[in-house]
């Protein structure tokens, strides 16, 4: 199964982020997104690709969904 998840930015390369996703550091495509993220900024993310940049509220939402579902960064490949 596919989720998309939230990602916290930590560092921005050339075409990636670094990103914080539960704790855990992961890496993340940005080649989908129109903008740049900054550090700080929360991303939407599946499969490791950046979907769209989304604000604290959103992110937590989200948050809060996954740990309904029993989800966790473990469960990334």
């Amino acid at each position: 199964m596919c989720v998309a998840y939230p990602a916290r930015v930590r560092a921005v390369h050339d075409g990636t982020a670094q990103a914080l996703v539960r704790g855990r550091e992961v890496l993340v495509l940005l080649l989908g997104l129109a903008e740049s993220p900054a550090v700080g900024d929360w991303l939407l993310v599946q499969s490791g690709i950046a979907l769209s940049i989304m604000d604290a509220g959103q992110a937590a939402e989200l948050e809060q969904l996954l740990d309904e579902a029993g989800w966790s960064a473990g469960s990334l490949a």
